[in-house]
């Protein structure tokens, strides 16, 4: 039993250990507009500010918000720019609405576009693994009727895979469309 609690104390900690965004050292040096600008250039949402601020303040640190938001400012005119937005969609990451209002819009559509293309090309490669599955059933199985059973299943799975290929055809080509 108390092996278990020691477990779960150690659990905890590290657990709440994982929701800082900064250590207490860190904010006793951080050049604020440098940490500012990584954000921006990460494009980590506004609320972001806050959580730093919450951590430095346990650490009895104040945030500097001007340069932070400076170097954030100049870290999102590298972040938002147009090709950067597919370049998220197509790696599968998510944006978060770090960019001003002014270019959000097309930002997202973009970035829409980009997701696409990496949402339909990633479903294609669950079922092709799926497929390899089924086959390795259906060559394995020693009944009539768990053989009728892989077949039904893998003509079922053609289907959705010629869909899932058709989907990947589409957006890859409304993303040709739109570069």
């Amino acid at each position: 039993m108390m092996r278990i609690s020691t477990w779960l104390l150690g659990v905890m900690l590290l657990a709440m250990g994982g929701c800082t965004t900064m250590s207490v050292e860190e904010c006793k040096v951080a050049r604020w507009g440098e940490v500012g600008l990584r954000d921006g250039l990460a494009g980590q949402p506004l609320s972001k500010l806050d959580d730093l601020s919450k951590d430095c303040a346990e650490a009895k640190v104040t945030v500097d918000t001007n340069a932070y938001l400076q170097g954030r400012d100049q870290g999102l005119i590298t972040y938002c720019r147009p090709g950067n937005a597919v370049k998220l969609g197509l790696e599968g990451k998510y944006y978060q609405g770090a960019c001003p209002a002014s270019i959000d819009a097309d930002f997202r559509r973009r970035y829409g576009v980009g997701r696409e293309v990496y949402d339909s090309r990633e479903q294609v490669r669950n079922l092709d693994s799926r497929r390899m599955g089924l086959e390795r059933q259906l060559r394995d199985a020693q009944k009539d009727d768990d053989r009728r059973k892989y077949r039904n299943e893998l003509s079922d799975l053609d289907y959705s895979l010629r869909r899932a290929r058709d989907r990947v055809r589409d957006a890859e080509w409304a993303l040709d469309r739109m570069r």
